[in-house]
């Protein structure tokens, strides 16, 4: 039997019986005795700290964390907090008691999927704590179902705030073992990185997607599996897994689960305000825009740089007004506010130029105007053998759909109309009748190839594809952009990009081995010479590939193959230590190398290895939870050059540093 039950802690709660239980705390349902903070005779949970995790400092720093920041917060949506007390022996939170079940075991009996009236039902009191949460200073990230309780009356009430940041506080509260529920934690949580209230955006997104299809985004048997996923891979999507799905609820999802935490909602506020327009009109399209994955990079890194400055210089300080945090950081505001001024200049006169070529291209078009044939009645066959369309005049996009007027195989309908002036080489759509009466999935797939080719190219190139839902009798228009980087290749002579003259094909089928359309297009060359004239290539000119000398590759690529060098730098990984000269590295390297292969040798690789063995050494300052710091890093690569005597002295005078660091911080999260 609990030792706890029947026990009164602190002469205040009378402790009945453990209602549930957790890998850091048990949780018990007790009533309130005289003197006590609400009414004798009130039911309350009590959370208390598991006795044989008293001396896990890390453990109890995370307790502490969490009666901080539940301590903070007052919300109809967030469970309230009564009383907490820390002692030596006994460490627990008083909590309100709610007689409900969790989103999680609502979710299981529902079968996993929710209608669309209740995703934004729940969604909405979500976003309303997290809000509140977040103007206070304080991140939740964890949310998950396991972590929020669901009233009879529909009421839902967030717990659990154990991995809660607050503002100003450290970052890295956590080993990598406690930094959230694997399914639904934020890219940036995954790989360790900085995390804000987008985080918790991501989180909900996670939720709302599994609402509304009634399974995760992402899913494996192993943790680090599912992790990596979150980090790399895109979910299916929810047009696809659940098509029933409005739109409008499509585009908040996918917007709240964006990879980059640039493109995801800015608040919790800005996505319940999405949410509200949805349900004034159902029908509405967002149409978010989204910046790239490639160019974000210098934003992101100046923007946690910020954010670790603004840390450092007031660690102490909770969220303050808007007007006194800008009053705090004039002396910083003019070189951002002049960078954004410029940039936003570039991004204006880019786009007035983007307009002006746009819509003055046909001034500057030297190609001929021709007047469109009707199509309409003739068969594919008859339509490709017409003289616009055989010598290349207009290029063709043929699409199938059921029409009951037409026979199969006849044009019924062409855009644009006959008797239109076109320009020579415009995009002209045709619609076909389809054949088929099967509803189901179609991949479409589009190849460009060049039988008559002088250079080394496939002989058939996927250039674009997509994946289309059709019911029987249904029809979609298909859109598969082509531009004239399609028929482009890397000239190793002239050292850019040039395009083979002649003809083409484009090729359109389910995949290589079954195309269904063709048609035939001329390209006008760039007149760039045979990079291949006068070079030895037999293996490559007839297909066998397998076995090629280095010097025949050399002449394929034009320069010499590039010498493998491993630069000992901070981007050097840990594999590559024992390329050093330091026999610390070249036996870190071989301990790393060895569990690798041993794992590889059993048929399952540990990932957790094959991530150390592959991770750069900058990586250790972000990995580490702050035990090795960037100036220990330095210090490793000087050893590593086999400077051992400085590099060793380097090492430890950071170490040192470093710990002083971390206990003038420890000291202010204990103060704040």
């Amino acid at each position: 039997m609990d030792n706890l039950i029947g026990k009164t802690l602190d002469g205040l709660y009378t402790v009945r019986e453990l209602i549930g239980t957790g890998g850091m705390a048990n949780v018990y349902k007790a009533v309130v005795g005289p003197g006590g903070p609400v009414p004798e005779g009130t039911v309350v949970a009590v959370k208390v700290l598991r006795q044989e995790l008293m001396h896990d400092p890390d453990l109890v720093r995370r307790f502490k964390n969490e009666s901080k920041a539940i301590s903070l917060l007052n919300h109809p949506n967030i469970v309230k907090v009564y009383d907490v007390s820390v002692s030596d022996h006994l460490q627990y939170i008083v909590m309100e008691y709610v007689d409900g079940m969790t989103l999680r075991e609502y979710l299981n009996e529902r079968g996993g999927k929710l209608t669309c009236r209740e995703t934004v039902h729940f969604i909405s009191q979500i976003l309303k704590a997290l809000d509140h949460a977040h103007h206070n200073g304080v991140v939740h990230r964890d949310i998950k179902p396991q972590n929020i309780m669901l009233l009879d009356n529909g009421q839902l009430r967030m717990m659990d705030f154990g991995i809660a940041r607050i503002s100003r506080a450290e970052n890295q509260l956590l080993s990598g073992k406690t930094m959230g529920s694997v399914h639904y934690i934020s890219p940036e949580q995954a790989k360790g990185d900085e995390t804000d209230c987008t985080s918790d955006i991501y989180s909900v997104g996670v939720m709302m997607y599994e609402m509304l299809s009634g399974q995760l985004p992402f899913d494996a048997e192993d943790a680090v599996e599912v992790a990596i996923k979150q980090i790399s891979d895109q979910p299916k999507s929810l047009h696809e897994i659940a098509p029933q799905v409005p739109a409008a609820l499509v585009e908040i999802t996918e917007k709240a689960m964006a990879k980059l935490p640039q493109n995801r909602y800015a608040s919790a506020r800005e996505m319940l305000d999405a949410l509200d327009t949805y349900v004034q009109n159902p029908s509405v399209m967002f149409e978010y825009q989204y910046i790239t994955e490639d160019a974000p990079e210098k934003v992101v890194k100046r923007t946690m740089n910020q954010n670790k400055a603004a840390r450092q210089n007031h660690p102490n300080e909770s969220a303050a007004p808007r007007g006194k945090k800008a009053k705090r950081k004039r002396r910083s505001v003019f070189l951002p506010a002049l960078f954004g001024i410029t940039i936003a200049f570039a991004l204006a006169w880019l786009a007035l130029g983007w307009l002006i070529l746009n819509y003055s291209s046909n001034l500057m078009n030297n190609k001929a105007d021709i007047i469109l044939n009707d199509y309409i009645g003739m068969t594919q066959e008859e339509a490709q053998a017409t003289e616009q369309v055989a010598s290349g005049q207009i290029s063709v996009t043929w699409e199938q759909e059921y029409n009951s007027n037409y026979a199969a195989g006849y044009i019924y309908k062409q855009s644009p109309v006959s008797g239109r002036t076109v320009r020579e080489g415009q995009g002209v759509t045709l619609t076909v009748t389809n054949t088929g009466s099967c509803a189901g999935a179609e991949v479409v797939q589009l190849y460009v190839a060049k039988p008559d080719a002088t250079i080394f190219r496939p002989a058939k190139e996927l250039k674009g594809f997509t994946k289309v839902q059709l019911e029987a009798g249904e029809s979609k228009t298909v859109t598969i952009p082509l531009d004239d980087k399609a028929f482009r290749y890397w000239n190793v002579k002239t050292d850019r990009w040039e395009v083979e003259g002649g003809s083409y094909q484009l090729l359109v089928g389910a995949s290589s081995a079954d195309i269904r359309l063709t048609a035939a297009v001329t390209v006008a060359g760039t007149g760039a010479p045979d990079p291949y004239a006068g070079k030895n290539l037999e293996h490559y000119r007839t297909a066998q590939v397998q076995n090629v000398p280095d010097a025949e590759f050399e002449a394929l690529l034009g320069r010499p193959i590039p010498e493998n060098k491993v630069h000992i730098d901070r981007n050097m990984t840990l594999g590559e230590m024992g390329h050093g000269r330091s026999p610390i590295g070249w036996l870190a390297a071989a301990v790393l190398g060895t569990l690798l292969r041993r794992s590889i040798k059993k048929g399952k690789p540990d990932l957790n290895i094959l991530f150390q063995y592959n991770m750069p050494l900058r990586a250790l300052a972000k990995m580490t939870n702050g035990a090795i710091s960037m100036g220990m890093v330095d210090g490793i690569v000087m050893e590593l050059r086999g400077f051992w005597i400085i590099g060793l002295v380097r090492v430890i005078v950071e170490a040192v540093k470093n710990l002083v660091l971390n206990s003038r911080m420890e000291e202010r999260l204990k103060n704040s």
